[in-house]
């Protein structure tokens, strides 16, 4: 996994992160290296890799089996991007395009499908730069401990295009103090000053309509889905097949919202909401019939939908939601494609082969391509053979040694913000994603190094192996850049790379470090001159 990032003195630092598995069996993701590219080509990038490759002695091209970038046409370009750099000289190193930056991207199609949307966050947008004022956020957390005395103030998000949950942010802060908000706004409106008088009043009148609720929630509706999605995508401890159950579950949650059942429970939850904060819209406004002359040859003439329900159904709630379906179905759609012989590795095909399915004739083919060491014949009879006996090793499986996923502590985006009310936000969020207790493949791993399978099944699990190797995101090094933000800060803006790398893995890697005797690392940093040993050495 790589990325690179702008710090603070205008450096381009590149990070490098290796996924793979222990002899335990256990996943582990490691920072390896922190960097500054020269070269920010994607060929400049490729030479720093292997440059870094060499300096430590890892052998990609032979045991490289994935890579995963973001969406930047240095990474991924078909030409002269890094992936196909590496493909080059290891063509088994499949790409995979970081779940992450996907499913934000999806996000960005869905605030831009329509006209509705995109007014709505432009409002909202408009109002945080508003709301930015010293004066005026003292106001809107005034209003709160007045109207909320027993929650935390919390002060309006800004969007960001690398934070991945802050569609959300926004939106719940906005529903939750929206009360506050008009208040605030109501006062400002009625200040002399002719500019901030003027543009409270817009947007007072922009954010009491009806029509900016039932967008407000149908939004927060289809959040309410994506975001734990995006947030469990974020854990190291999931394997690429379990990300796309989870993906395809998704996509399944927001197909169940296309009804008409669906569209109407939207606009009863914005009517309730707009009744309990007493606004003089509680409906959606009627449309004014459009006559256009006809001509006389002219036999059909324009349908013009005049129900302002039928109207937000068609032009709003089913764009919307039609919009995101197919941006998710197109965007993971390469991702689908790759290695369809994993497949065969997952709970329901074990199941299906253990009630008798039989097997396909070309099955492992491409695994054979993707791994030359295995057996494909030999894999075949032990998969056969793991199959039939399956429900047993399921039922031998002790939680306490296997990834819990449902104790999965969702990691914050790349970012650190100021605010301090961010520090705490949604930490005990919890996810509305469907946790099946099917046996995902990083369990069937550790059943088969746990009870010493290994021998019976060695090209089993050296396919299970490679497959829990697959990175979804690019996250950790994401993770890196977040402490890279809080190590080299503008007072420590001259320090050494050398110095900042360090730092950075000491940071990173805290349960390697952890376990460092600081007694004998003192002395032997005390041994390396006279002055050291007269400074730390104390006899």
């Amino acid at each position: 996994m790589i990325d690179t990032t702008t710090d603070i003195s205008n450096l381009e630092q590149f990070s490098l992160v290796l996924r793979f598995v222990n002899d335990q069996g256990m996943v582990e993701e490691r920072l390896v290296a922190l960097k500054i590219a020269t070269d920010s080509t994607g060929k400049g990038m490729f030479n720093l890799f292997c440059d870094i490759c060499e300096t430590y002695g890892l052998d990609w091209k032979n045991q490289l089996c994935a890579q995963s970038y973001d969406g930047a046409a240095v990474m991924q370009g078909p030409y002269s991007g890094l992936r196909t750099l590496v493909q080059e000289h290891n063509p088994r190193a499949v790409y995979i395009w970081c779940f992450a930056h996907t499913l934000n991207l999806t996000i960005v199609d869905t605030c831009d499908s329509c006209t509705e949307t995109r007014n709505f966050f432009g409002y909202i947008q408009s109002l945080k730069e508003f709301m930015a004022a010293r004066k005026r956020t003292a106001l809107f957390m005034e209003h709160q401990k007045t109207l909320y005395p027993h929650e935390r103030a919390r002060r309006m998000k800004n969007f960001s295009t690398t934070r991945w949950t802050s569609h959300h942010r926004v939106i719940e802060v906005v529903f939750e103090k929206y009360k506050a908000i008009l208040n605030t706004l109501e006062d400002l409106s009625n200040i002399t000053d002719r500019s901030t008088g003027s543009l409270a009043t817009t947007l007072l009148k922009n954010i009491t309509s009806f029509s900016f609720v039932s967008i407000m929630f149908l939004t927060k509706t289809i959040f309410d889905i994506t975001t734990p999605l995006s947030k469990y995508l974020q854990s190291p401890a999931i394997d690429f097949m379990q990300a796309l159950v989870m993906v395809d579950y998704v996509k399944q949650q927001l197909t169940e919202l296309r009804t008409t059942e669906g569209a109407h429970e939207v606009l009863q939850n914005a009517k309730q909401f707009a009744i309990d904060n007493e606004l003089d819209e509680t409906q959606l406004p009627e449309i004014r019939l459009r006559k256009r002359k006809r001509m006389f040859d002219e036999i059909s003439e324009d349908e013009i939908i005049s129900n302002p329900v039928d109207n937000f159904k068609s032009k709003v709630y089913f764009l919307v939601i039609d919009k995101i379906i197919m941006s998710i179905t197109t965007r993971f759609e390469k991702s689908k494609d790759i290695l369809k012989d994993l497949t065969f590795l997952t709970h329901d095909r074990l199941m299906s082969v253990n009630q008798g399915k039989p097997c396909p004739d070309d099955m492992f083919n491409s695994l054979k391509i993707w791994i030359p060491q295995i057996d494909q014949d030999a894999l075949r009879i032990e998969y056969t053979v793991f199959s039939k006996s399956f429900l047993e090793f399921q039922s031998q499986i002790n939680p306490e040694k296997v990834h819990d996923y449902t104790d999965i502590n969702f990691s914050d985006d790349n970012e650190h913000e100021n605010e301090s009310d961010e520090i705490h936000e949604n930490e005990a969020q919890d996810t509305n994603i469907n946790r099946s207790k099917k046996t995902t493949p990083l369990q069937l791993l550790q059943l088969l190094n746990s009870f010493d399978l290994i021998t019976a099944f060695p090209n089993l699990y050296l396919v299970y192996k490679h497959l829990c190797t697959i990175p979804t995101t690019s996250v950790s090094c994401e993770r890196s850049f977040s402490k890279l933000k809080l190590i080299k800060t503008r007072l420590r803006s001259t320090m050494a790379q050398s110095r900042l790398e360090s730092l950075i893995l000491i940071s990173c890697e805290k349960d390697l470090t952890n376990s460092i005797n600081i007694d004998e690392a003192i002395n032997k940093l005390a041994l390396t001159s006279d002055v050291m040993k007269k400074s730390l050495l104390f006899k």
